[in-house]
């Protein structure tokens, strides 16, 4: 069984459900970096990022280019969406 709040629970689908989500923003999920930034989904990679305040974000390559708008998720602060990278990177939000 896996515990709520891990990333077998995130893998399944690009959106976190509302508890994982309220986990993140309340600073109590068990492993955040399992489910932030850029993860594998079957069709595609998903980023994640949690930034209080923001009313939106893009994400951009290391190097400037614009690789995807994220959606807001189910807490304030959460965006997540499916970004145009073939492979796992680190990427900066806007």
């Amino acid at each position: 069984m896996t515990p709520k709040g891990t990333a077998r629970t995130a893998e399944r689908s690009l959106h976190l459900s509302e508890d994982e989500a309220t986990a993140i923003a309340s600073g109590t999920h068990g492993d955040p970096f399992a489910v932030l930034g850029v993860q594998p989904l079957a069709s595609g990679l998903v980023a994640r990022t949690f930034i209080p305040d923001a009313d939106s974000v893009t994400a951009f390559t290391l190097d400037g280019k614009s690789v995807g708008e994220l959606e807001a998720g189910a807490v304030p602060g959460l965006f997540e969406g499916l970004v145009s990278i073939r492979k796992r990177q680190p990427l900066r939000y806007k």
